[in-house]
């Protein structure tokens, strides 16, 4: 009986090893798969977006040739509904845009070109662009921007890039007649934030000087339980109660790319006056120079 059991054991041994084995090179198989399932994936977005880049700006060009009156006069109406397509074509551009980017993101081929730039004087000439807009859904655009030159190694187009899709959402989000805020101030430490936000900074938490920039909507907030997801790839934001479909985390995917690329991290809190608020923290910030 004892060389039975023996036999047995030996022989359920020998059995489970083989199916692990199989298991392990069916499962290594996958990961192959996976990969290249990815990368077409990529490749496909990546070509798809040069290609509807084309028509795309020879529409935005015949568009504006016309609001220039270059065939002949527009009635009040016909005007207003080029600069409506306009704005959409702008928008499409925009998204256009984002997907480039986010794919060179995720294949690791983006190249920064890092410098000491001052932030204030950088996020306030993005706060100018897009004043137009603000006004467009009658919103208050309140800023409090500190005035002494704010110097950050960073990459000057990304960063244009990180705040004008942080912006663009605050004012997407925000409900007409509301208010749009954005903040920047140098901090002599980091501030209080969630875990997941301070773990990402890992030990450049402990480094001297930091920029805050603190950018807040008047719209329907974001679940709570959403708060980390709105930066993943493709999320669809729930808003409040409503589900926004336009909203496909692709600008705050990139806005976290860039801002984890200059050592810095990012997150998102309740607005207490109603809305969210997006935080930005960097590391290395120098007041003055």
């Amino acid at each position: 009986m004892v060389r039975i059991s023996l036999f047995a054991a030996i022989a359920i041994i020998a059995y489970l090893s083989i199916r692990l084995f199989r298991l392990k090179k069916e499962n290594q198989r996958l990961a192959v798969r996976l990969v290249e399932v990815d990368q077409m994936k990529k490749n496909f977005i990546s070509h798809v977006s040069h290609e509807l880049k084309a028509p795309l700006a020879s529409m935005q060009e015949t568009t504006h040739l016309i609001l220039e009156r270059i065939p002949g006069p527009l009635t009040d109406k016909q005007k207003r509904l080029l600069e409506l397509n306009l704005q959409s074509g702008k928008r499409l551009a925009q998204m256009i845009g984002n997907i480039l980017d986010l794919s060179r993101l995720e294949a690791g081929i983006v190249e920064y070109d890092m410098q000491s730039c001052d932030l204030a004087d950088l996020i306030h000439n993005v706060v100018i662009e897009l004043t137009s807009e603000s006004r467009e859904k009658s919103l208050r655009l309140l800023t409090d921007i500190q005035r002494e030159p704010l110097l950050v190694e960073c990459d000057p187009n990304r960063m244009v890039q990180l705040f004008t899709n942080l912006l663009d959402n605050a004012i997407r989000f925000s409900n007409k007649d509301g208010s749009v805020g954005v903040e920047v101030r140098s901090l002599p430490q980091p501030p209080r934030m969630p875990q997941t936000a301070r773990a990402r900074m890992g030990e450049r938490v402990k480094s001297k000087g930091f920029a805050l920039i603190r950018i807040s909507d008047s719209g329907p907030g974001i679940d709570d339980a959403q708060k980390e997801n709105v930066f993943h790839t493709f999320h669809q934001v729930r808003h409040g109660k409503k589900s926004h479909g336009e909203s496909l985390g692709l600008g705050l995917a990139i806005s976290r790319a860039i801002v984890e690329a200059h050592g810095g991290t990012i997150w998102v809190e309740d607005n207490p006056e109603g809305g969210a608020v997006f935080f930005v923290l960097l590391p290395g910030a120098v007041v003055g120079g």
